[in-house]
């Protein structure tokens, strides 16, 4: 997908994680969350208020273009436009929570997967893990070598 674009991965100054740049546009931005309790709890859990400062943050906030919520161990991601994952949560009715760590500032709301599953605009996007993504590397960087195309 991202094939010849430039990808600038951090914060900077915007409230998004990766800048993709791709030949001839202007680029776009996607927030990037790692849900790794998803993946047991069944919910997808999206920050729209940190409570500490009263403001909307979170996909509520966000100036990304898309929204990239990483489920699990990194197996699999929801991407979507943010304003579709926006119109999503404001047109459900889904359990709202604040979370409970130490450092507890955000409120939330849960999303059920399987419910997800079912909406148009979003995509679901099978990760590879560390062994799938090294192995084709190796694979790529030992044909680079050798002249051999294994494919």
């Amino acid at each position: 997908m991202l094939r010849g674009a430039y990808v600038r991965i951090g914060f900077t100054g915007q409230r998004y994680d990766l800048h993709i740049l791709p030949p001839e546009q202007n680029g776009f931005g996607i927030e990037v969350k790692w849900d790794k309790a998803a993946a047991t709890t069944g919910n997808l859990y999206f920050e729209v208020k940190n409570t500490r400062r009263g403001e909307s943050s979170g996909v509520a906030a966000t100036t990304a273009d898309y929204w990239c919520h990483v489920i699990g161990e990194g197996e699999e991601a929801l991407f979507a436009p943010a304003e579709r994952v926006r119109a999503i949560l404001a047109a459900g009715n889904f359990r709202k929570v604040n979370t409970r760590a130490l450092d507890s500032n955000s409120r939330g709301i849960l999303v059920p997967t399987k419910w997800l599953e079912t909406q148009e605009g979003i995509a679901w996007i099978k990760l590879p893990t560390v062994n799938e993504f090294f192995g084709e590397l190796f694979r790529r960087t030992r044909d680079a070598k050798t002249g051999v195309n294994s494919e």
